[in-house]
């Protein structure tokens, strides 16, 4: 993975970690409130200073910023929706078995 994209994918990990939008994260550190936003969608790359300020404002180590396994999105796109509704519909499949296997056996 790029560094930009691993960059920008650690930002708003610890940024959302810690319930920060974009535009109150863009304020506490003192900038344009759209600049977190064109960071994100990768039409910006912040200075060393900026970085420093983002990494302040997150309460992490700058070097964070820059880690391929800092957050989980850097190594696997996880989706928390599908996730559950794909479980959800295998204990559905498994219940059901389950309960014929009984029904069958008991009745």
């Amino acid at each position: 993975m790029r560094i930009r994209e691993i960059f920008k994918n650690n930002l708003r990990y610890y940024r959302k970690k810690l319930g920060l939008t974009q535009e109150a994260l863009s304020e506490k550190i003192g900038l344009n409130p759209k600049y977190i936003t064109d960071i994100e969608t990768r039409a910006k790359f912040p200075s060393a200073d900026t970085i420093d300020a983002i990494a302040d404002a997150l309460q992490i180590q700058p070097s964070q910023l820059f880690a391929e396994q800092g957050c989980p999105v850097n190594f696997v796109q996880f989706d928390k929706d599908a996730f559950s509704d794909s479980l959800v519909a295998g204990i559905s499949k498994e219940i059901k078995a389950e309960v014929m296997r009984y029904l069958e056996d008991n009745l």
